[in-house]
């Protein structure tokens, strides 16, 4: 039943903390969705688990031959879209 509910939980539009508190609403993202994916990650049973994992290797290495230049390039998209939405945002309340 917990595992159902932390599901719901992730998939709901509804965040705990609403993203309208400054700095605060991002805490659930960072924080409270990794640890409810790790909750439901141990509820596994241990072939589901394993297979699992077996499939994201798979995946990864299929699709990323550099993970970590592949995870830069993902950081370095979304520092640039926060920059366009700052300077969007800047260039209403300034004018």
């Amino acid at each position: 039943m917990a595992s159902l509910l932390t599901g719901l939980y992730l998939v709901s539009p509804i965040d705990l903390i609403p993203f309208t508190v400054p700095l605060l609403g991002v805490v659930d993202d960072l924080v409270i969705v990794p640890l409810a994916v790790g909750f439901i990650a141990k509820r596994l049973p241990a072939n589901v688990h394993e297979d699992a994992g077996r499939k994201a290797d798979m995946w990864i290495a299929r699709w990323f031959r550099r993970p970590l230049l592949a995870a830069l390039a993902i950081l370095a998209l979304l520092i640039a879209i926060w920059a366009i939405l700052l300077y969007l945002i800047y260039r209403v309340v300034v004018g």
